[in-house]
């Protein structure tokens, strides 16, 4: 797992841990508090009841009554002042007198709730699906009797249950929108990073891009230059060196702007597109290639139909350049180089053949990679970057072309680039 997926899986899990401890100390604390409410209003009414049967108590007339007596006001008393929720028991005989919590009271003791307790003491209970809280307090009279108090609170709990499913949704609603939030910020700023990195390693590779362009059109200067300053040359002669030094001169600075441009590193205004002609192109290639041809005694051949496409033309250029170079490398004294430029199968087609050393099956599909050189030793003896291919490649997918390359090792190489 990538290193940023595993900051966004930790991020996500403190999240996590963070709303469920929040949300469940707030839950606690909520239903807590829910319930002390519950209890302490019952509780007061609890006393209440207490309190008005001590109010509306007549001891004198209770203390001259039969025991039949006794009873009957005992229960008329606790019918008069506490009604439904409550139960009226003896304490000392565990009977109940009086009943209308609406439920069998079997066992006070069996309830847990000591004797001497107050109305905020109270005890919890599930019967037949129900949630009931008991609470108790003993009146000072009638004495020896304790009044219970028996309430449904299934309803507090239902509450609390929707309020923890809600605040569950909402959690997880927040989890999936900071998730996505945090995904998508960490997401823009690793593709933000990687685009730095290949920014930085486009700039390294202009370097060595602009060094491998450079040199045969400044070897084509120095060598012109030398010429004026050591051969004596007609006005004719001296005339075309000095415009094929320009030529080359303003070559190299057009160059350097479209490598820039290619390489990303400025805005699409840099590179222009027109109708123009392929012949005229290659003929321009001709001239250039043929002297380089006669002085390494290589067969140099250029054919070409008469035809114009869309291009930019110094980057087409320098596109042939690049693979004639290649093809030039290659071959030894002797050899042959040959271009060709035609439509087949409703495309265009550039392509330049040689009868050199070729490449080895193993490295056909990486040639086309910046600096990878199928033979280094030989590259660097020829001087080469590994970067003239990779420039091709740019310049035909640039043009909406592909580049394809054919080599047999020891047969020789053909480079098609193919609009």
């Amino acid at each position: 797992m990538k290193l940023w997926k595993k900051t966004v899986a930790l991020m996500l899990t403190t999240l996590l841990f963070s709303l469920v401890l929040v949300g469940g100390l707030s839950l606690f604390l909520t239903g807590k508090r829910a319930l002390e409410n519950t209890v302490q209003t019952f509780g007061r009414q609890l006393k209440a009841a207490a309190s008005l049967m001590e109010q509306y108590w007549d001891g004198s007339q209770y203390s001259l009554m039969s025991e039949t007596g006794k009873k009957a006001y005992r229960e008329f008393q606790f019918r008069m002042c506490c009604g439904d929720g409550y139960a009226l028991i003896n304490r000392e005989s565990g009977e109940v007198e009086g009943n209308f919590t609406g439920y069998q009271i079997v066992d006070l003791k069996a309830m847990d709730i000591p004797e001497d307790s107050g109305a905020e003491d109270y005890r919890i209970q599930r019967l037949d699906g129900k949630i009931l809280l008991l609470q108790q307090t003993v009146p000072e009279q009638p004495e020896g009797y304790l009044l219970l108090s028996v309430r449904n609170i299934t309803d507090v709990f239902a509450e609390l249950r929707y309020t923890a499913v809600m605040f569950l949704i909402i959690c997880f609603g927040i989890f999936l929108l900071a998730g996505l939030f945090i995904y998508r910020m960490m997401r823009r700023t690793v593709r933000r990073m990687e685009e730095l990195q290949e920014v930085a390693g486009k700039q390294e590779m202009l370097l060595g891009a602009l060094a491998h362009e450079m040199k045969t059109p400044l070897t084509s200067i120095i060598g012109y230059s030398d010429s004026l300053r050591h051969v004596k040359l007609g006005k004719e002669q001296r005339d075309r060196a000095l415009e094929h030094i320009e030529r080359e001169g303003r070559r190299l600075e057009t160059l350097s702007g479209k490598l820039l441009e290619l390489l990303g590193l400025h805005r699409n205004r840099a590179i222009h597109m027109e109708d123009y002609s392929v012949k005229e192109l290659f003929d321009r290639i001709r001239t250039l290639e043929e002297g380089r041809a006669e002085k390494k005694d290589v067969c140099f051949s250029v054919e070409c139909e008469d035809f114009s496409m869309k291009m930019d033309p110094a980057l087409m250029e320098s596109l042939l350049v690049n693979l004639i170079d290649n093809a030039f490398h290659a071959v030894d004294k002797g050899g042959r180089v040959s271009v060709r430029a035609g439509r087949e199968n409703g495309k265009i087609f550039f392509r330049v053949s040689d009868n050199g050393h070729g490449i080895p099956e193993k490295d056909l599909d990486r040639v086309t990679e910046a600096f990878y050189m199928a033979d280094k030793s030989r590259s660097r003896q020829n001087g080469g970057a590994g970067l003239g291919l990779a420039l091709c490649e740019s310049i035909a997918r640039l043009h909406k072309g592909k580049l394809t390359v054919e080599s047999r090792e020891g047969e020789g190489t053909v480079v098609s680039a193919v609009f």
